[in-house]
């Protein structure tokens, strides 16, 4: 790994230990936000000359995103504005790169410009033009990551940002378990879940989730390349994330997070001995519960997880009737659905006859929420970026080297591991985003939201990177 962005490593973490503290001392997020602001404008200063800066500002302070700010915007989307700025004054001035032709950015356009004409039709335009705006936001930020990622240091210093950020987000979880209150005999309804900076359990467990899968990619490829300092700073948020993925007991979440570290195996082929000792150790470990008897000592998460394979289910659980909802939805507006975000206005107006899903904010489910919205044309993008997204991440995977630099003094074996790494870790993370969006859709969260679009954006980096070299557009300091 390039030595060039040392210190700002340096201040990154600093930065996450301050984030914990604040976390932990249950500071206001506020307070906290007003405490880093001379750090943020002096980084914008900074920035101008090297963008990737101001981009790394947002994931690491995705822990005070969902701070309202006037017009009901999320500080998170009015931050990526504020960077998208910065980013182009920066390329005005002849720095980051030409964004040239990105599939994964074409398909992610595909599929906003789908909810943008769903919205004319919809049964609440002002309602469902706040959702596109969020849409074009995410976009924005996904488009300004493939902008400023000119090298593998900038690569690496992004994915350290998404690290950390995660890292603060689950500590925030972490730092406060309240009392877990079990309301069904097989643990399928459980009071007093700790969520973190979410509004729900559910929302934390995604979060931690596609942590886990991007921290495991990125502790492997820092072992790898004998960082120790790196190991060992990704190794703890990959513990912190799956710390708060237990603890949040999202049981979505860990169907989503096993699909994802599956994906990770067969895109990264260096962790898969990795990958595969843990998938060892958790099959003898879910033998070992399957096989006991039943006891009141039996740790609630391992109830939790039983649940997954039987037992009476949630009685109060209302996401069946959600489900059935969406798919009369989907019949009453085939082509272009309600609208991106009225799912429930819907419900209330009666354009459905499911009664028990009115106060349902969603469909629980990624397909059918697309589908109720936004109608076949929604769902065809969304299939669409999803095979485009698979097909790049796999050609990632293939592609020998990612811009090595003329005083490189790295191994061939282990010369474009970073940027294979980066985009395995984020197919990783999106394939958890899919694997939870079968049991639910947590996506409305602004920071939920704006993780999977960092993720989205470091995959596209890597596919533009990978076929596309412009040696006048490198920064000029890299080592």
């Amino acid at each position: 790994m390039e030595r060039g962005p040392g210190l700002t490593h340096a201040a990154a973490l600093m930065l996450a230990t301050v984030g914990v503290w604040i976390a932990g001392w249950n500071v206001s997020p506020t307070l906290g936000l007003v405490l880093l602001v001379p750090v943020l404008v002096a980084t914008a200063l900074v920035s101008v000359r090297r963008p990737v800066l101001a981009v790394a500002t947002v994931p690491l302070l995705l822990v005070v995103g969902n701070v309202g700010l006037p017009l009901s915007l999320p500080l998170v989307r009015g931050q990526i504005l504020a960077v998208a700025a910065v980013v182009l004054i920066a390329r005005m001035k002849g720095y980051g790169r030409r964004i040239g032709w990105s599939p994964v950015i074409a398909a992610m356009a595909l599929l906003v410009a789908a909810a943008v004409v769903s919205t004319l039709s919809g049964v609440d335009p002002a309602r469902s033009l706040r959702h596109d705006v969020g849409y074009l936001v995410g976009l924005l930020l996904a488009a300004a990551i493939v902008v400023v990622t000119v090298d593998r240091s900038d690569l690496l210093l992004l994915a350290s940002a998404v690290c950390v950020g995660g890292a603060i987000l689950c500590a925030t979880a972490l730092t406060s378990i309240p009392e877990l209150q079990v309301e069904s005999r097989d643990a399928s309804l459980i009071v007093n879940r700790p969520a973190g900076v979410f509004g729900q359990p559910n929302e934390l467990g995604l979060a931690a989730a596609m942590t886990v899968c991007f921290c495991v990619a990125m502790t492997v490829v820092a072992h790898r390349q004998r960082q120790t300092w790196m190991t060992a700073l990704f190794a703890v948020a990959a513990l912190m994330a799956a710390a708060a993925l237990v603890a949040s007991l999202s049981r979505g979440a860990w169907i989503g997070c096993a699909l994802g570290l599956v994906v990770l195996a067969l895109l990264l082929r260096e962790a898969r001995t990795l990958l595969i000792s843990l998938a060892t150790v958790a099959t003898v470990g879910l033998a070992l519960l399957v096989i006991a008897p039943p006891s009141q000592n039996t740790p609630v998460a391992a109830q939790r997880l039983l649940s997954i394979f039987g037992g009476q289910g949630n009685p109060y659980d209302e996401r069946p009737a959600a489900r059935a909802e969406a798919v009369v939805q989907m019949s009453e507006n085939p082509v272009l659905g309600t609208g991106p975000g009225t799912f429930q206005v819907a419900a209330k107006q009666g354009l459905a006859h499911v009664e028990a899903a009115q106060n349902e904010e969603h469909a629980h489910n990624l397909a059918l929420a697309v589908g109720a919205e936004q109608g076949v044309l929604g769902v065809t993008a969304l299939l669409v970026a999803t095979g485009v997204g698979a097909r790049e991440a796999l050609l990632n995977s293939r592609a020998p080297a990612l811009r090595a630099s003329s005083g490189d003094s790295q191994s061939k074996a282990t010369t474009g591991l970073t940027p294979r790494g980066v985009s395995a870790g984020a197919g990783a993370a999106l394939a958890a985003v899919i694997g939870h969006g079968a049991v639910d859709y947590p996506l409305r969260n602004p920071v939920i939201a704006t993780m999977a679009w960092l993720f989205i954006g470091l995959l596209a980096a890597c596919a533009r990177s990978r076929t596309h070299t412009h040696p006048q557009e490198t920064r000029g300091d890299e080592q």
